[in-house]
């Protein structure tokens, strides 16, 4: 993976340094890990891309700001994790929180993975958008909800951009062929 600011494990770069540090930071581990929204039907818990854009606006909100390059760097690699370890539970898709929790706390794949299936370039783009949607949309509730102190109402565009990831996710199975291991 590419190291960068607003990581959401790692420490933004020291004033004075080049390079961010690589040493991950379990409180941010724990951090990322709490923004899983449960599903209630009893199966083991899953991490999905909306998941995946919270903690995204998170992270880049408690940060130094970081250009659209790194913000897409940052969603991409998260997409191709969520690409290859995909799961379904009975009401969610998404990768399994021990799998995740494993990945990106200690660097290691999860006991006894093997590749299920191919991952291509085509598919980690569509999850990146869909995560990208999902992150924008989350940010404007924010800004709604901190100037009205009160739930956004919902929406037309709201049902229009989660009809449009979820388009987005069911083509990307048709993607073509690039392995990650």
């Amino acid at each position: 993976m590419i190291e960068h600011d607003a990581s959401l494990v790692h420490s933004d770069t020291p004033d004075g340094e080049e390079f961010a540090p690589i040493t991950i930071e379990q409180n941010l581990v724990d951090e990322f890990m709490n923004d899983v929204r449960e599903d209630s039907d009893g199966t083991e818990s899953l991490m999905d891309f909306n998941d995946v854009a919270r903690a995204r606006v998170r992270r880049e909100k408690a940060c130094r700001p970081i250009d659209e390059f790194h913000q897409e760097i940052a969603r991409g690699e998260m997409a191709i994790i969520l690409g290859v370890w995909e799961t379904t539970s009975k009401n969610k898709v998404g990768v399994p929180t021990k799998w995740i929790r494993r990945w990106i706390g200690h660097e290691m794949l999860p006991d006894n993975w093997r590749p299920t299936h191919k991952q291509g370039l085509w598919d980690t783009i569509q999850r990146a958008k869909a995560i990208r949607i999902a992150a924008a949309e989350m940010r404007k509730g924010a800004d709604k909800m901190a100037t009205t102190s009160a739930m956004p109402p919902a929406s037309d565009s709201h049902i229009n951009d989660n009809d449009e990831r979820q388009a987005l996710l069911s083509s990307s199975k048709k993607s073509s062929s690039c392995r990650i291991f």
